[in-house]
């Protein structure tokens, strides 16, 4: 293994004569890479790095006002610290900035220290400002989210410690929270782990998959974490579908019957549907069961039929159930997001489905809409004439989270998959041993090459040939970036 010296002057020409062998050309500045890069790096991270500190209490708010100011905050929800995680790992890995890595780090150890609990395991569901256990019990919706925070982290730095409470984690919501009788996991526990009640959603079986098992399998290859992951999707399919409409439904009982919401006429949520089907696609991209393809095209084809607004590019809150045209006259901005996601799995699969034009116009609604332009970051809820109707910055739901994993999807989805142009990713290795091996592209593409690698600014060759992995050397603390070529 050979470190040779290059400076960042020959990096930079490199980057610059990478952009301009581009595969494809467009005008439209939705459908370029650069955008979405600039959208995490400017729009959304410095903003939050500017007023999510709790400096007296050494935490991190978790409700925030349109303006940025703490909003009734008395409670510090450890799932949205974590998906704050999440987010600034994805920025180490898009800029290599160091900035972001200390912020995560920070994110880290305060989940470590306060939020696991030492006697049961698991992570509480509340904490007061100061780090005090506020609510002890555990909801799945906690449990499943500052999984996917330290997921992220751990795809950037190999950190072993991160990894084993990964892995802790989830093996207590397979040995405590999944119905080995019924299927599906349960949504709400006592801080042992004994039942609350016997409720089960579709958003609890959902995260899983879509929040940290892909992306802890395209990180470690482990079959353990694909197989988890497709159980869950058959449980869905098979159990969680309305058999004559064919949407998912929302709520259910211990043996999975559907507990309808009482008087609501538009009971679909389109963002849960949408996560099925994207869930769906970027399975198949990996295991390649037709079954899988098949059901997603069918729920893709249904929720632009139904879900979709074409003229204006915006996905809706909720539909009916019975009579589909009747729909909501807002929508979130996660929906939103997750629409953009799933038109671009499936312009992969259908190059030829309109589905990047269907993404452009939904991108072309998000940046008139729901980016706050003055302040930052984006609102939390629009009508589909793009009034706002929530402009919180953070709650217990809205993080940085769902719009930094939307612009890091959509750059790497851009730039693999429909550009076919290399991209530069950086990753800050804790503890490595020698020959560990590090996947870089956190998205179900598993061909592309390695083609540049530096380790601490040096120029690194592990001796591999037309790999997609790079066998890192034994290192503490090091700096770590690839450049990947799509075939």
């Amino acid at each position: 293994m050979k470190l040779i010296k290059i400076s960042l002057t020959l990096l930079t020409l490199f980057a610059c004569a990478s952009c301009q062998n581009r595969k494809t050309e467009t005008t439209d500045p939705f459908t370029r890479q650069e955008y979405w890069n600039r959208q995490a790096i400017e729009d959304i991270l410095p903003n939050w790095t500017s007023h999510v500190i709790d400096s007296a209490n050494g935490s991190f708010y978790t409700t925030l006002d349109v303006n940025w100011k703490p909003d009734h905050d008395t409670v510090r929800f450890p799932s949205m610290i974590a998906r704050h995680l999440f987010s600034y790992s994805v920025g180490y890995m898009f800029s290599g900035d160091e900035q972001y890595m200390v912020m995560a780090k920070k994110m880290k150890d305060y989940l470590l220290q306060y939020a696991w609990d030492k006697e049961y395991g698991g992570w509480f569901d509340a904490l007061s400002p100061d780090g005090q256990v506020l609510r002890p019990t555990k909801s799945t919706f906690v449990q499943l989210y500052v999984i996917t925070g330290l997921t992220l982290y751990y795809v950037v730095t190999h950190d072993h410690e991160v990894r084993g409470f990964i892995d802790k984690s989830n093996d207590l919501l397979e040995e405590k929270v999944w119905d080995r009788e019924n299927g599906g996991y349960f949504d709400n526990l006592n801080q042992d782990w004994t039942l609350q009640n016997d409720a089960k959603t579709i958003s609890a079986q959902l995260a899983p998959s879509s929040g940290y098992l892909l992306y802890l399998y395209l990180a470690t290859r482990e079959n353990k974490y694909l197989k988890q992951s497709e159980r869950i999707l058959d449980t869905i399919m098979e159990k969680m579908v309305d058999p004559e409409t064919g949407w998912v439904l929302e709520a259910f009982d211990k043996k999975l019957n559907y507990q309808p919401g009482k008087g609501d006429e538009t009971e679909i949520n389109i963002g849960h549907n949408i996560e099925v089907a994207w869930t769906l696609l970027r399975l198949y991209m990996i295991n390649q069961r037709e079954d899988y393809l098949a059901q997603a095209k069918t729920l893709a084809d249904r929720l632009h039929q139904y879900g979709f607004d074409s003229t204006k590019g915006v996905w809706y809150a909720t539909i009916g159930n019975q009579q589909s045209e009747k729909h909501s006259n807002f929508t979130y901005w996660w929906i939103q997001a997750y629409g953009h996601m799933f038109d671009l799995c499936l312009a992969r699969l259908y190059p030829d489905g309109g589905y990047v034009a269907t993404f452009s116009k939904g991108a072309a609604f998000w940046d008139a809409a729901f980016l706050d332009k003055k302040r930052g970051d984006t609102y939390l809820g629009v009508t589909l004439n793009g009034d706002v109707t929530d402009d919180h910055k953070a709650n217990q739901f809205k993080a940085s989270y769902h719009n930094m994993e939307h612009c890091m999807l959509n750059s790497l989805y851009l730039s693999c998959w429909i550009n076919k142009e290399p991209v530069t990713l950086h990753f800050k290795i804790t503890n490595s041993t020698e020959g560990e091996i590090l996947y870089p592209l956190p998205v179900e593409m598993l061909y592309a090459t390695v083609k540049n690698v530096t380790i601490n600014n040096e120029l690194y060759s592990d001796g591999s040939t037309s790999a997609d992995f790079v066998k890192l050397p034994a290192l503490r603390e090091g700096k770590v970036s690839i450049t990947l070529s799509p075939e």
